[in-house]
């Protein structure tokens, strides 16, 4: 790999790992906040608890994917810097 490529890996991966663990943590206030949102406000529709728990699990799922990507290459990085080393 070349040196552009190797400096901003470990940048792009730290966002990226940083924005997933945001995602995962506050993925409640959020998918709540998305199905009022949906229903123009209405908290006593029936259907509320079945829109905010598919909003909650796809913000928390794309938080999980983030914050895999984003530690593989913090893990990737790593190795290529140490390789470099030697």
């Amino acid at each position: 790999m070349d040196k552009l490529k190797l400096r901003i890996l470990p940048i792009v991966s730290l966002i990226s790992f940083i924005a997933g663990l945001v995602l995962i943590i506050k993925s409640t206030g959020l998918g709540s906040d998305a199905g009022s949102a949906f229903l123009g406000g209405v908290t006593s529709s029936p259907y509320f608890s079945i829109i905010v728990q598919g909003y909650t699990n796809s913000f928390n799922m794309i938080g999980a994917v983030l914050f895999f990507l984003g530690g593989l290459g913090c893990l990737i990085s790593i190795i290529f810097f140490e390789m470099q080393k030697q």
